[in-house]
């Protein structure tokens, strides 16, 4: 029997629940964020089992990678956050943006910022705290900041669209390597003992990034879970182009992506132009088998967060992940929403380590 790695992955909204945090508490309180995030590998360990994976980071949701152009996000008492509405009222509007000269005073990121101080000040010695900004695909943040008017932009106006596109392309550099600079990564050319982050809990200005720092990244990701609304005819051009661009920036050798809404020739696309992974995640559009005939890198097809895990029975889910190891999947994985019951937790698990 081959050997399926598999994983279960657990949002914050399923953290906080456990650990009976509310999600205002986790999202404005840096001692309950960091609280949830020691927590959580502790219970899915004592109640599953599952490896002690410990490690810390400021969470503002992907919307941080937009926020430097106005999007925001409300805080619900225990609802997972969700932008209010989109900021950019016209392509004109958004292809005149430029690119802040100081990420670190843009957006969610000074409030990201005290989060890591916080984090880094009151950590155990063994856990480490990371930073991260500028994930998120320039084509999804550019839905998200302009709304389905974008769409339309795309048609109406694509030289505009295009210019909105390269400005979040370069933002999404810098934050990436702001991101880089914050946790001592070195510089390009220069040893790592060299390293020298920002002053944990300085003064504000002395938190911009040095003009002329650039790091080297051996594997760039990407989140793009609206590329799937361009046709495959337009998806190199106002998508695909712009992360290879990122990619290209940092001497990437390796480009993954975590996507939805994907179709067949979306696949194509992606492995012609270098990717070496795809998560399709629970694209209902796709299947193993969809990804087996194009594909000939390493892929995951997710389990169904809601029809097949949190309204199904152990006994069914059992069978689903046997009928996804024999249709090819090379890797397993779901990701759980509130209220999935524990036997079925229990199943998947059970059933993932028979093909250990």
């Amino acid at each position: 029997m081959a050997r399926i790695p598999w994983s279960v992955a657990v949002p914050p909204e399923v953290y906080c629940e456990y650990c009976r945090v509310t999600m205002r508490e986790y999202h404005t309180d840096p001692a309950a964020q960091m609280e949830v995030q020691l927590r959580r590998p502790e219970i899915l360990h004592e109640r599953y089992g599952l490896p002690l994976r410990r490690g810390l980071a400021p969470d503002f949701t992907t919307y941080l990678t937009g926020s430097v152009f106005g999007l925001t996000f409300e805080v619900f008492e225990d609802q997972v956050p969700a932008p209010p509405g989109h900021p950019i009222a016209s392509i004109e509007q958004a292809a005149a943006l430029t690119v802040p000269t100081d990420i670190s005073q843009a957006g969610y990121f000074p409030q990201a910022l005290d989060f890591y101080d916080w984090m880094k000040g009151h950590a155990p010695e063994s856990v480490s705290v990371g930073f991260s900004g500028g994930s998120q695909a320039p084509f999804t943040t550019a839905v998200l900041l302009r709304g389905e008017g974008f769409l339309l932009d795309l048609i109406d106006q694509p030289a505009l669209a295009h210019g909105f596109l390269q400005t979040l392309t370069e933002s999404s550099i810098q934050q990436r390597e702001f991101a880089a600079w914050v946790v001592g990564a070195p510089a390009v050319g220069a040893p790592a003992s060299s390293r020298q982050p920002f002053a944990v809990g300085a003064p504000a200005p002395s938190r911009q990034m040095p003009s002329d720092y650039h790091s080297s990244q051996d594997t760039v990701g990407f989140t793009d879970d609206y590329g799937g609304l361009l046709g495959p005819n337009r998806y190199y051009d106002f998508d695909v182009q712009y992360m290879l661009q990122i990619a290209a920036h940092f001497g990437a050798t390796r480009q993954t992506i975590h996507t939805e809404l994907l179709r067949k020739p979306h696949l194509a696309v992606l492995q012609e132009h270098g990717w070496c992974y795809i998560d399709v995640g629970t694209d209902p559009y796709l299947t193993i088998t969809d990804c087996r005939e194009v594909l000939h890198i390493p892929f995951l097809v997710q389990m169904k967060t809601s029809p097949e895990m949190l309204l199904s029975t152990p006994d069914a889910i059992r069978a689903r992940y046997r009928e996804m190891v024999a249709e090819g999947a090379a890797s397993m994985l779901v990701e759980l929403c509130r209220g999935v019951p524990e036997e079925n937790i229990r199943a998947f698990i059970e059933v993932a380590r028979e093909y250990e």
